[in-house]
């Protein structure tokens, strides 16, 4: 239901003319009209199970009006599925694990056989501080601090 803009009085229908004010709405009546045609297409679409043409015409309408309920609702329930998908494939998450893995295996391939200082220095720091940040750091303050423990004398 459409409202006037100038006198805030509710519409019955889609009238060219406000009957209260009489003031134009017909660029008004055609920004509604044309929502309500897209959404009738989307849901055509749908229907004939042309799901991606579905779509596209919902996110049409939400270009002009992005809190249109009924387009947001189809366009998060494809985005739902979609997101479920990527998340449940075994396959994609299988195939991401291997090109991690062939992404690090390169990488150290092409450090040994160029034989750049720089890279076995920066490989070598990087293991030093994984060592000093974790259990190996606790160890070595504990080591160290072993030697520097308070004398208390018998007095």
């Amino acid at each position: 239901m459409l409202t006037c803009p100038m006198c805030k009085k509710a519409l019955q229908g889609l009238p060219r003319h406000c009957p209260t004010c009489r003031t134009d709405l017909a660029l008004l009546v055609d920004y509604a009209d044309h929502l309500q045609t897209g959404l009738e297409r989307a849901a055509e679409h749908t229907r004939a199970g042309q799901l991606g043409e579905a779509v596209w015409e919902y996110l049409q309408v939400l270009e002009v009006d992005p809190d249109n309920p009924t387009a947001r609702r189809q366009v998060g329930q494809v985005v739902a599925a979609v997101r479920q998908f990527d998340r449940a494939a075994p396959g994609r998450v299988w195939l991401e694990r291997l090109r991690r893995r062939e992404r690090f295996r390169n990488w150290m391939a092409t450090a040994l056989r160029d034989g750049d200082s720089f890279r076995w220095l920066a490989l070598v720091l990087m293991v030093l501080l994984i060592l000093a940040s974790g259990a190996g750091g606790f160890w070595a303050g504990y080591v160290v601090g072993q030697g520097h423990g308070v004398e208390t004398t018998g007095e």
